[in-house]
């Protein structure tokens, strides 16, 4: 399996002629490694796609011609690998940073939202109802007055919570950041559901949608961040009742055995760890758990070796950045006490 990770400069003139000069000495490096010309055939006609989107295009390519392409949103450092297992880490340390958002901003007559998500064009549309400017000459106008505006802004309410439920949903958001006017922020808050109102987050007055969209992609980031931290500490704090485990070996036992909840990697501190390849029939094996483990053929990354094994014991998995409170890079959350056998021959070893 060919991993490559290469850098795009989307909007640049000359951007593909740079892209495709860098993707030759790379190819120049996967040869010499010994990858087949069919494999190679196959990784140019993906990267003559270069540059569409995006700021990195991950390629992954077989000898047999099959091949899957994704266009990042993160620069991610140019690289080509040649190994049993796809090299994914960065891929998906991509993904985890890219955190959608859902920008709101509040007014008399509804709503203007907007969906900012990383790799695609922000998505905007609109809510807009009648205009809620409240007149009267009389306390009992007035008074009338302020119940009909009452009733339209729970209308209103109504639908743009709708609308902000919808772009969640389609986008996976994990942030909502919204601002307007107080009185109509405090609506929309009563009419979110509970998991809505977990991840919202009201900044103030601001009625600049575009502002505060710039405003909720430094947010977003921070919330990546966060989020790596409180996996991190979770880890720690389970270490004392056997709720979690650090270490290269006992997180790869783990994780094997179907005893983790979710694992974590801190891929420059994992890969210094290299192990044999999981057996190739685990997705067909009967007894996936026994058989996930299996050693053979070449050496692969540590990294590239827990995602495989993951996928094949429904373990969840996370890439963090800082991996210092992570013996070997890599840690898990149990789902019960770890009691399994030992790894067989091949496990965990240094480069």
């Amino acid at each position: 399996m060919a991993s490559v990770y290469l850098g795009t400069h989307h909007g640049v003139r000359d951007g593909a002629d740079r892209v495709l000069t860098r993707w030759q000495e790379m190819r120049r490096g996967l040869r010499d490694e010994g990858a087949p010309e069919s494999m190679l055939g196959t990784l140019d006609e993906c990267t003559r796609q270069a540059p569409v989107r995006g700021e990195t295009m991950a390629v992954f390519a077989c000898a047999d011609g099959r091949s899957h392409v994704e266009h990042l949103s993160r620069a991610v450092q140019d690289r080509a690998f040649l190994g049993p297992l796809p090299h994914v880490s960065p891929l998906l340390t991509a993904r985890h940073r890219a955190v959608p958002v859902v920008v709101v901003v509040t007014d008399r007559r509804g709503a203007d939202l907007l969906l900012v998500e990383p790799g695609a064009q922000d998505l905007a549309c609109q809510v807009v109802g009648e205009d809620l400017l409240i007149t009267g000459s009389t306390p009992d106008a007035l008074h009338r007055r302020l119940e009909r505006a009452e009733e339209r802004w729970t209308t209103n309410a109504r639908a743009i919570s709708e609308s902000v439920t919808w772009l969640v949903d389609c986008s996976r958001a994990r942030l909502v950041v919204a601002g307007g006017e107080a009185g109509t922020l405090q609506l929309l808050r009563g009419r979110l559901e509970p998991r809505i109102r977990a991840v919202l987050v009201t900044v103030g007055t601001s009625s600049d949608l575009r502002s505060l969209a710039a405003r909720a992609r430094i947010m977003a980031a921070d919330a990546a961040a966060l989020e790596e931290a409180a996996a991190v500490e979770e880890v720690s704090a389970g270490l004392a009742d056997g709720r979690a485990c650090v270490g290269a070996a006992p997180t790869l036992r783990a994780v094997v055995h179907g005893q983790a909840e979710e694992v974590l990697i801190a891929p420059n501190e994992a890969d210094r760890h290299w192990v044999r390849r999981l057996s190739p029939d685990v997705a067909d094996a009967p007894d996936r758990r026994r058989h996930a483990g299996s050693p053979t053929g070449r050496h692969a990354p540590l990294s590239d070796v827990l995602v495989r094994a993951a996928s094949s014991t429904s373990t969840v998995v996370r890439t963090i950045r800082d991996g210092r409170r992570l013996d070997g890079g890599a840690g898990a959350l149990l789902r019960g006490p770890a009691d399994a056998p030992p790894l067989p021959p091949g496990g965990p070893a240094p480069p």
